[in-house]
């Protein structure tokens, strides 16, 4: 009998949400479907609609009743209020559940929910993001159904290590707020301008949605400096195709507890290495000297060192486009869906 599969999660297709968790979640639902002739029918839903309609609740039950697989991939409050009533359900259907773990902070969340981790001990499979964390939640909670499932992206693309004579090109890309790093990247900027003046060939972009209360805030720092600009926000389509043209991409996180950021895998992919502080999982995804670089945020010099030393070596430079994409082939699609495929086809 072929299977019934639901992909719960958060989409943000209402107002085309673009960020790790939406991203993610489409990632693995356009994964599953398009292996569906293998795994059966498989259908979604997207939990925005709960803040845009009190039925919606309803519908997702319905959604639920009628799978007998459920791939899961809640945020905070999903995973504290709706989890206990799809694990009731699913012993009551005998419905497996399959959660998949998007960041870094389930660790600390089920510290003091002694029901939530008893419940997840007894679903299907648990997927964190790294290998860290995986071991983490065994050795804390004793979790025996835990794997790693790593970030992945599906594409065919292939960079062009190309890299500019004339302007050297940074990127940051994600939601654009101070705890991502934006006032380290602006303090980059003044540390550019104060150390070269107009003496040099450098430009700082951003892209990414402006959080609301911070967009005063940033509007007002970008007019500050003539080299930093703001580009909008891509299309998945769009961002590997633009970083392709650019030579290092920034991320000064002050979330300690991310996962593995999309940011960082859509760079390897694009060929182009990071520097990146150094949070809870950054060792097992950054090879530092060879994808990209690590920083204490309490060191800034060290992240202007790097983007300096980047800046006057093009040939260590080339050496790191090249290391960055050999990374991205560890996060292939392939890769997520032998993992999931032993769960999914019978």
């Amino acid at each position: 009998m072929k299977n019934k599969v639901l992909v719960l999660g958060y989409f943000g297709y209402a107002t085309n949400q673009l960020d790790g968790q939406t991203v993610k979640t489409r990632s693995v639902f356009s994964l599953l479907k398009f292996k569906e002739e293998e795994i059966g029918t498989v259908s979604f839903f997207d939990t925005q609609q709960f803040q845009y309609s009190k039925l919606s609740f309803f519908k997702m039950l319905l959604f639920i009743i009628k799978c007998n697989k459920l791939i899961y991939l809640p945020a905070h409050n999903n995973l504290k209020y709706i989890f206990p009533l799809l694990f009731f359900i699913s012993r009551f259907k005998k419905m497996e559940v399959f959660y998949i773990v998007i960041g870094g902070w389930i660790e600390g969340f089920l510290q003091s929910k002694k029901m939530h981790v008893s419940m997840l001990s007894k679903i299907d499979g648990i997927f964190t993001e790294s290998n860290q964390m995986a071991n983490s939640l065994i050795d804390r909670y004793h979790f025996t159904n835990v794997s790693t499932f790593p970030n992945f992206r599906i594409h065919s693309f292939v960079p062009s290590f190309n890299i500019s004579e004339a302007t050297f090109k940074v990127a940051y890309m994600a939601r654009i707020f101070r705890e991502k790093g934006i006032d380290t990247v602006f303090r980059l900027a003044g540390y550019l301008q104060k150390t070269y003046g107009k003496e040099h060939s450098i430009c700082i972009d951003f892209y990414g949605q402006i959080q609301s209360d911070e967009e005063a805030y940033f509007r007002e720092e970008v007019e500050k400096h003539y080299f930093v600009s703001y580009k909008g926000v891509l299309e998945p389509e769009q961002i590997y195709k633009v970083l392709d043209q650019y030579d290092v991409v920034v991320l000064p996180t002050r979330f300690f507890t991310e996962g593995f950021p999309g940011t960082i895998m859509d760079a390897y992919i694009s060929g182009v290495p990071v520097v990146v502080t150094r949070w809870k999982y950054a060792t097992e995804f950054v090879n530092h000297g060879h994808s990209g670089y690590l920083f204490d945020l309490d060191r800034e010099e060290e992240f202007f060192s790097y983007v300096d030393l980047l800046y006057h070596d093009r040939t260590q430079l080339l050496k790191m486009k090249r290391g960055a994409y050999e990374k991205s082939k560890e996060y292939s699609a392939a890769s997520a869906w032998e993992i999931l495929k032993k769960h999914l086809v019978q």
